[in-house]
Order: C-alpha cells, then sequence, then structure tokens
C-alpha cells in the first residue's frame, strides 16, 4: 500500500490541476487575442467555458466513478486533460482554443474523485486529517499560477503554458498509475449502467438531508471567497491604493490563514467529529462576518479590513473542509455523486456570488464585504440544521 504522504501528494497534484489550467494562463490573455486575431472579450470567455466543462465533467464523472471505479476515472481524468493542454498549445484560432478549454476542463474535472478516495480508504477520522492535508497543500496553487505563467510568457510564448500544463498532467498521470492502486475496502459497481441510473442517484443524495446541509454549508462559506476574488483588486489597489506588485502579499495572508487552519483540523482536531467542526467553522465564519461589518461601519482602514479577511478565509477554510468531510460519511456507495454535486455547488453559488459582486458599482469596500457576510451567515444557517437533524434521522430523510 502506497505511503500516506505519496498518496496525499498525488492526489494534491490532481488538485491543482483545475486552479492551475484556470489561473496560470491570464497574464497571457492579452498575448492570445493578438495572436489568434481574437478580442480580448473573445479569449476571456474561456475562463467561464473552463468552469462550465468544469462543473459539467465533475456532474458526469462522480457518478461513473461510483459504478465502474475511482482509478480509471481518474486515469481517464489526466488523459484527456494532458492531450487537450498540449493540444491548445497549437490551436490556431479562437474555435479551436475553446474546445480543446471544454476538454481540457472536463479531464481536470477528474479531481472529482479525490475526496472519494480517500473517504474509501480510511475512516472520517484519518479522512477529514487527509483531506485537509490536500487542501492546506492545493491552496499554493491559484496564489504561484499567474506568477509562473507570467515567467513562462515571457521566457518561451503563451504556447509553452499550456505546454507546461500537458507536462505536469503527464507527469501526474504516470504518477498515478504506478502508485495509486484501487481501494479494496470497497469495489466499483459494474452492473448496467444508463442515463436513469445516474438521475436515481443524484435524486437519491439530494434528498439526503443532512448531505445537502453539510455541502450547503461549505458552499455558501466558499461562496465568501469567490466574493473577495472579485472584489478584491478594486478594494485593495483602487480604493486603497496597494500597489499592483503588493496585492499578491494581501492575498497570500489568506492563503496562509487556510492553510493554518486546515493544519490544526488536521493535527489538533483530528479526533472531533466532522458535523461537529462544520457547525464550529460556521458559527466562527459568521463571527469573522460580524467583526467585517463593525468594521466597515466605523469606517476601518485596510489593516483592520485586512485583518478581518484573514479571520474570514480561515474559518471559511475550517468550515469547507469538514464539511466535505461530512458529507462523505453519509452515503459512502455513492461518493462520487456527493462530490459531483459538491464541486458543482460550489462554483454554482460562488459564480452567483462573484457576479453580485461585479455588477454593483463599486465606490468602497462595502458590496464585497456585504457579500462576504450574507455567504458567511449562510453558512451558518445551513450548518446549523445538522444540528436539528441528528444521524439517527438520516433514515427519515432518505424516505
Amino acid at each position: 500500500m502506497q505511503s500516506k504522504f505519496t498518496f496525499v501528494a498525488i492526489l494534491s497534484a490532481v488538485f491543482m490541476l483545475a486552479p492551475l489550467a484556470i489561473d496560470m494562463y491570464l497574464p497571457a490573455l492579452p498575448t492570445i487575442a493578438h495572436d489568434l486575431g481574437a478580442s480580448i472579450d473573445q479569449i476571456e470567455a474561456t475562463v467561464a467555458i473552463l468552469l462550465f466543462g468544469y462543473a459539467l465533467g465533475q456532474l458526469v464523472l462522480g457518478p461513473l466513478s461510483d459504478r465502474f471505479g475511482r482509478v480509471p476515472i481518474l486515469l481517464l481524468g489526466l488523459v484527456t486533460f494532458t492531450v487537450a493542454s498540449a493540444l491548445a498549445g497549437v490551436v490556431q484560432s479562437v474555435e479551436q482554443l475553446y474546445a480543446c478549454r471544454l476538454f481540457q476542463a472536463f479531464g481536470g474535472a477528474g479531481s472529482v474523485v479525490v475526496f472519494p478516495m480517500v473517504r474509501d480508504r480510511y475512516d472520517a477520522e484519518k479522512s477529514a486529517q487527509i483531506i485537509s492535508y490536500i487542501m492546506a497543500a492545493t491552496v499554493i496553487a491559484p496564489l504561484v499560477a499567474p506568477i509562473i505563467g507570467a515567467f513562462i510568457l515571457t521566457l518561451a510564448g503563451w504556447q509553452a503554458i499550456f505546454y507546461t500544463l500537458a507536462g505536469f498532467g503527464l507527469v501526474t498521470f504516470v504518477a498515478a498509475k504506478v502508485i495509486v492502486k484501487p481501494s479494496s475496502s470497497r469495489s466499483a459497481r459494474r452492473a448496467a449502467f444508463s442515463l436513469r441510473d445516474i438521475l436515481s442517484t443524484y435524486f437519491t443524495v439530494i434528498r439526503n438531508r443532512r448531505i445537502m446541509a453539510h455541502i450547503l454549508a461549505g458552499g455558501f462559506a466558499f461562496a465568501g471567497l469567490f466574493a473577495f476574488v472579485a472584489g478584491s483588486p478594486f478594494v485593495y489597489i483602487s480604493y486603497f491604493g496597494v500597489a499592483p506588485q503588493n496585492y499578491g502579499y494581501l492575498v497570500g495572508l489568506n492563503a496562509a490563514a487556510m492553510i493554518g487552519a486546515n493544519l490544526i483540523n488536521a493535527q489538533l482536531l483530528s479526533k472531533v467529529d466532522a458535523t461537529a467542526k462544520t457547525i464550529i467553522g460556521a458559527v466562527l465564519l459568521a463571527f469573522a462576518a460580524s467583526l467585517l461589518i463593525v468594521i466597515i461601519t466605523l469606517g476601518g482602514g485596510l489593516f483592520w479590513i485586512v485583518a478581518g479577511i484573514v479571520a474570514y478565509v480561515g474559518a471559511l477554510g475550517f468550515t469547507a473542509t469538514n464539511a466535505i468531510v461530512g458529507a462523505l460519511s453519509q452515503l459512502p456507495e455513492e461518493n462520487g455523486t456527493v462530490s459531483a454535486i459538491n464541486g458543482a455547488t460550489q462554483f454554482s453559488i460562488g459564480a452567483a456570488s462573484s457576479l453580485v459582486v461585479s455588477v454593483i458599482a463599486s465606490t468602497n469596500a462595502t458590496p464585497m464585504i456585504i457579500t462576504m457576510v450574507v455567504c458567511g451567515f449562510l453558512a451558518l444557517a445551513t450548518a446549523v440544521t445538522l444540528s436539528i437533524h441528528s444521524p439517527n434521522q438520516q433514515g427519515a430523510d432518505n424516505a
């Protein structure tokens, strides 16, 4: 059996594919638009295509992994991602780039099996610990991706960015193929499979109130992060006058908070029930949201807003990590579908929160902060229902 460190390292690499694919090519958007004879708006649309393909891919691959096994779906996703990334480097038109990005996203969605693979192999306590390590490791990807992309663009051109992604996908595929073995604790159900089976499985999961409460608590928590991503460039750079080159350091504080929260979750609180930690995290998130309200009401400056957001993001990471662990503890045989719904929910609610921030005319930090606050209290509202519906009611929830 592979060591825990190797297992975590490979699954973290798989989980990094999507943020790397999203963020690494952002510095190259104007150059790509020029070289392909397209408008910047047309090239920016590839971001939306990637997010759509990632969500769609999870919804398809998650249930398939319940039927045909986690490892085959993982390897299929890695192959698709690698080939699509390589082809993106030789496209001659924006339409070809659209197609490559869609398949690249679909392949990256193979990461939907990561959390179920952990849960297949370990009990709830150990799963929470390992998922915390994976989350802590992968937070780094969206921070370093634009920096790496800008360096590659300057050194070798935008095509090399996609070749680098292909290389990363290939290395990850080889490592997964050689090292990651199918779990012996649960076997895939290889019976006849149809669209009706997929829909039936989705219906079973969605009807489970405890699963959906966990997923929504984590989804609303993450939506606060999406709101920050959408609003922070204006708030930090335009409103408070932070130099663009220093913006990344302030965002890095958030990453440090999330990494710290996940390490505390893995090391100090590993024996605490994941559902209890989800509720505690949501309470802390709502408390941090309340502090943000006080800060903007009293006209707090940059230091206090940054401090409040760092506290918020730390609580957010703690809440979201335990929420997915709690969700995966309910219907183990359908964890691929649970993970798919979790991913799609996070992206959907997150997209809505970022859209709210984007469409409101911003003159200060208030629109971003208020959106984050609403997300925090919605996470608390859904998490609290977990204390109302005890685990003994699960059968009733599924009835």
